[in-house]
């Protein structure tokens, strides 16, 4: 298992752990959320013990799941997720910022550069891939900010980015 603690401006991230399941995090998952609009979990409706049987299964592999709080008040305001394939020396990222008012300040930018910055200076992988929704611009717009390059798929409804390169 990768231990991660990386303290940016604003943020703060580390490895989610089992107390990380509280009401506020679970009440992201209520199906009511508008964040997930472009996730596979909108409209889907969470109970405690699912999200402890996701967290389980995300602990025991060697993914990363990884909170990221406000640094003023340690509050958790959104996760990354962060999927291996050891195979490919990729890593698949998501993210998910389930505060809403902490939406559009740059957030999820900073904890993005943060941990891409992480992997990729340990070589935990060489390259960081990144997808959504054609929809999600919110999403397109982060890869873009954080320099990340499309990947061309003409066929697709889904717009992938990917980098190897630190971010600035």
């Amino acid at each position: 298992m990768i231990n991660i603690f990386l303290k940016g401006k604003n943020i703060y991230v580390r490895n989610f752990i089992l107390k990380d399941i509280n009401k506020k995090y679970i009440s992201w998952f209520s199906g009511e959320n508008h964040s997930l609009v472009y996730s596979r979990h909108y409209k889907k409706k969470y109970s405690r013990n699912n999200l402890i049987n996701y967290f389980h299964t995300l602990n025991s592999s060697n993914n990363l799941y990884i909170g990221i709080f406000d640094l003023k008040n340690n509050e958790i305001v959104g996760t990354i997720s962060v999927y291996f394939n050891f195979q490919k020396n990729e890593g698949n990222l998501g993210i998910l910022i389930g505060e809403e008012r902490y939406h559009s300040k740059g957030i999820g930018k900073e904890a993005c550069k943060l941990v891409i910055n992480y992997i990729l200076k340990k070589q935990i992988v060489r390259t960081i891939v990144a997808g959504t929704k054609k929809e999600n611009i919110k999403m397109i717009n982060l890869m873009k900010n954080l320099k990340m390059k499309k990947i061309i798929n003409l066929n697709s409804s889904i717009a992938n980015y990917k980098t190897d390169k630190l971010i600035k």
